[in-house]
């Protein structure tokens, strides 16, 4: 049975039992990776889901019900499991399907030639960025991981009001790790690329990147315990970003878990940093940049809109779903998403980054007489309190001495809290990078100086 086939008898069935609006969401896809290890297929995935949640209001409430299966047999108790969850529903909280709105931008982000490369197509491009790791260095000793994968989704909407939305996307992405050893020591380095035009992807470059980072940790040492001006690179920026986004989200600022309520007008940024949420991604200097978090409308039919957070330094807005923005008397900025057909709406971001500067990295570090660039952080989730903000995570880079990088150094925990953190932020670089989208959306940074945090080593 075809989804709109699905949807006109589900629809007629919801009226006739007595549900007074309804809808539903649906999500279909396929996900293929493959894992190769000593020039073999480790591991090889390729699966098709389907699933749609319906939700409707019956004697005043809202019921939900959930199916894998776009069958018509499965309609009547459908219907019914809604109309039973509705009456065990003991929240005072009045939910309300979102008719729709008048326009919505229009995002591409879905590339057809993608889903013609075939399975063995994959897996040769994964062998051979293997192989081609290990070309790259004769201390190249192991490849802990090497995956390829290619992802493609729809997601529509539709309910009792019209609204009648779809979206369709895809991207593949590939990872490597690559183990060196020099007189005893080993170390790892990774890179990853994402897109979604496999005629864009070089595993040469991709391993030849995850090698040359392995081999620039070789002979790391620790740093003696100090305040140092720190350089979050624009990967680790990015993981520091990610790991506190929440705290721009307008719900957990009315549950008290971020101190950014209320907070609309003020100041909480150093005057140059804009941070901006925008489905269709940055364009500057002419460059768009690919991400792949991009829709046009969220997991409630709301519009998805290109906006600032914060704008020269001034908190401008929080990121509602229409639930928060109700309780806070304004409109959803279109960012309701739910990561899965079965979970709740909750919060997530689209495309988050900082805006960058024309300023090159090497000309961040230029005037730092002693300093530390981080490059990898661990534990990250760990060693962080997103309420508070405050951070401690074992990390590890490079030293900047009398503006240039000198040795790699590791088993150092950098501290500080990222409130403070986004006011010290004495400048951000030039080089805007996005990371692999995940269920709380795509996040892209450029690398970050930071005045003094401190440093715990020797």
């Amino acid at each position: 049975m075809t989804y709109t086939d699905f949807k006109d008898a589900l629809f007629a069935e919801a009226k006739i039992y007595g549900f007074s609006d309804w809808e539903i969401y649906y999500t279909a896809g396929n996900s293929f990776s493959v894992k190769v290890f000593g020039g073999e297929i480790a591991e090889y995935k390729n699966t098709d889901s389907v699933g749609l949640s319906f939700r409707g209001t019956y004697n005043g409430r809202m019921g939900y019900a959930f199916t894998e299966k776009l069958d018509p047999s499965v309609i009547p108790r459908l219907i019914k499991n809604a109309a039973d969850n509705a009456g065990v529903i003991e929240s005072d909280e009045i939910e309300k399907l979102y008719p729709g709105d008048s326009t919505y931008p229009e995002i591409k982000s879905y590339n057809p030639t993608l889903n013609h490369v075939s399975a063995k197509e994959k897996i040769d491009l994964a062998l051979a960025m293997e192989k081609c790791t290990y070309a790259q260095d004769p201390r190249v000793k192991s490849i802990d991981y090497c995956q390829l994968g290619t992802l493609e989704s729809t997601v529509s909407i539709a309910n009792s009001f019209g609204l009648d939305l779809s979206n369709k996307s895809n991207f593949a992405y590939a990872y490597v790790v690559a183990r060196v050893e020099d007189k005893g020591i080993t170390k790892t380095g990774f890179e990853v690329w994402y897109g979604n035009d496999l005629g864009k992807f070089s595993y040469k470059n991709v391993a030849g990147a995850a090698v040359k980072r392995a081999i620039s940790y070789l002979g790391a040492k620790s740093v003696e315990s100090g305040t140092y001006p720190v350089i979050f690179d624009n990967r680790s920026a990015c993981d520091l970003m990610a790991a506190f986004s929440s705290v721009f989200f307008a719900e957990n600022a009315q549950k008290g878990f971020s101190l950014l309520k209320d907070k609309e007008g003020e100041i909480i940024a150093a005057p140059h940093i804009t941070l901006r949420d925008d489905p269709e991604g940055p364009v500057f200097n002419g460059h768009k940049y690919e991400t792949f978090d991009s829709s046009s409308f969220d997991s409630e039919g709301v519009a998805t809109k290109s906006k600032a957070v914060i704008e020269n330094g001034i908190l401008k807005t929080l990121l509602y779903n229409t639930k928060s923005a109700a309780k806070d008397g304004t409109i959803s900025t279109g960012n309701g998403f739910k990561p899965s057909f079965r979970a709740a709406v909750a919060t997530a971001c689209t495309n988050f980054y900082i805006v960058p500067s024309d300023i090159s990295l090497e000309t961040m570090q230029k005037d730092i007489k002693r300093g530390v660039l981080i490059t990898e952080m661990d534990g990250l989730h760990a060693g962080i309190n997103p309420i508070s903000g405050d951070f401690s995570i074992s990390s590890s880079g490079f030293m900047i001495e009398d503006g240039k990088v000198t040795r790699p150094v590791e088993q150092i925990t950098v501290a500080g809290n990222f409130y403070n953190l986004l006011k010290d932020i004495q400048c951000v670089g030039d080089d805007l990078r996005f990371d692999v989208p995940s269920s709380s959306g795509a996040f892209g940074m450029p690398s970050i100086l930071v005045a003094g945090l401190p440093v715990s080593g020797l």
